[in-house]
């Protein structure tokens, strides 16, 4: 078992003094580090695209019961603009 480990330390020692190997395993770190990040962003993205139609949701059924637009602002969160579509799409 030592023997194993002395050979794999020889090993890391050898391509830790190597600047090529070193420069790709930068690359890589690097890379994996973006793609972390990417999937985090998407993730949180989707999360707002699904709280946004949720709000599509509710402002769309108090439309249709007759509440007044300001109160849907109110209550959603939504803009003026945004409520007035969803009405127009109602209709």
């Amino acid at each position: 078992m030592d023997e194993d480990i002395k050979k794999a330390e020889e090993r890391l020692e050898y391509l830790s003094s190597n600047p090529e190997t070193v420069a790709l395993y930068k690359a890589r770190e690097k890379a994996l580090h973006e793609r972390a990040n990417m999937i985090s962003s998407a993730k949180e993205e989707g999360k707002m695209e699904g709280k946004i139609e949720g709000k599509a949701e509710v402002a769309r059924k108090l439309l249709s019961m007759g509440i007044d637009i300001l109160t849907v602002i109110e209550a959603t969160g939504l803009n003026q603009e945004e409520i007035e579509k969803i009405k127009t799409n109602l209709n």
